[in-house]
């Protein structure tokens, strides 16, 4: 466990931070506040953690939620910087624990590596020029119902975003990136940035981030044409909308569900 350490003072804050022990058994991310309040109710802790919290641009609380930017975190703690598999939101539970100095008490947070890549979001990325968007959205709700997490534009940003920010943020939290490539599609533009994002993201995430490319035909029967960059991975031409989804099941890196009963 990589840990970081936030302990009061009489005039604020102390923070430190320890790398990954070898003798430990499990690497991950612990977050400990060390309090100087020793006898009051446990619910007075968590309102101390949030007071604390709000000193730090990587800690968000909403309501009686934890939400660590482990992004924000690596940036600003060494003992993180190699660390790959910090990326996009978790939301962790506190923990309460007696520190070896009797005056002091103890709240952390901690997750192990492999539950951090557990719970990362897994959203798929559906690329698309904005007069494809009838056809893209049926993919969009094909997934969905078959319980993927589609990221598309138009629902996945708020009112005001501003759409390059929004559009990095969502490769950000992706697995998968699907390029519908029709007659429309042109290497430019946003569509120019998203083809650098899904890039910048394999190179990053490796076999845990697919680049899906579908050339598709339009109404007059003419195929799209790949854009150079994405010439370098596997592409398909399907022949219909069944088989383009079929592939696009086939290339995500991510296990179907689960042959469970609806209730």
């Amino acid at each position: 466990m990589r840990k970081i350490t936030i302990a009061t003072t009489n005039d604020g804050y102390k923070i430190e931070e320890i790398g990954h022990q070898p003798w430990h058994e499990y690497d991950g991310l612990s977050i400990d506040f060390i309090l100087d309040f020793k006898h009051i109710p446990e619910k007075e802790y968590l309102l101390k953690v949030s007071g604390l919290s709000k000193e730090f641009e990587w800690i968000n609380v909403e309501d009686d939620a934890f939400i660590f930017d482990l992004e924000k975190i690596k940036r600003n703690f060494s003992v993180f910087s190699e660390c790959k598999w910090m990326k996009s939101y978790i939301t962790l539970k506190p923990n309460y624990e007696p520190a070896l100095d009797n005056s002091k008490f103890i709240v952390s947070f901690s997750a192990t590596k492999k539950e951090i890549e557990v719970n990362a979001p897994k959203k798929i990325f559906l690329s698309h020029k904005g007069a494809d968007k009838p056809l893209v959205r049926e993919y969009f709700q094909l997934l969905k119902e078959l319980g993927f997490d589609p990221w598309l534009d138009e629902d996945a940003m708020a009112a005001g975003t501003k759409l390059n920010r929004g559009i990095y943020q969502g490769f950000k939290e992706s697995c998968a990136a699907i390029f519908f490539v029709t007659p429309s599609f042109k290497d430019e533009d946003f569509l120019e940035d998203e083809i650098d994002y899904a890039i910048d993201e394999q190179k990053e995430k490796g076999d845990k981030f697919a680049i899906i490319t579908l050339a598709l035909k339009d109404s007059n029967h003419k195929t799209g044409e790949i854009p150079g960059l994405l010439r370098k991975y596997v592409y398909k031409e399907p022949k219909s909308q069944l088989e383009a989804f079929r592939e696009i099941i086939r290339a995500l890196p991510l296990e179907t569900g689960k042959k469970v009963w609806k209730n």
